[in-house]
């Protein structure tokens, strides 16, 4: 089974403004969300189950993002990149 991804307006200008060296790290966490966005770790520890998690990509980045099981979906939210 694999997601679809959909990109928020923000995440956009998020991505648009990584440096060139954090677009293939990017690269394969959006796989990773594509074939298994669970894995990532959940936003409200309290709620471990809950659809709002975040991805690490490389050494330096986070993905925060929403899974939408129901339509195969995962909703890209918020790329931060510390470098």
């Amino acid at each position: 089974m694999t997601y679809s991804l959909d990109v928020d307006p923000l995440a956009e200008q998020q991505i648009a403004a990584l440096p060139q060296n954090a677009l293939a790290v990017l690269a394969d966490g959006l796989t990773v969300l594509e074939l298994v966005p669970w894995n990532g770790l959940p936003v409200n520890h309290s709620n471990p189950d809950g659809p709002v998690r975040q991805l690490p990509f490389g050494s330096l980045g986070m993905i925060t993002y929403l899974i939408l099981d129901d339509q195969q979906r995962v909703d890209l939210l918020i790329v931060t990149w510390a470098g």
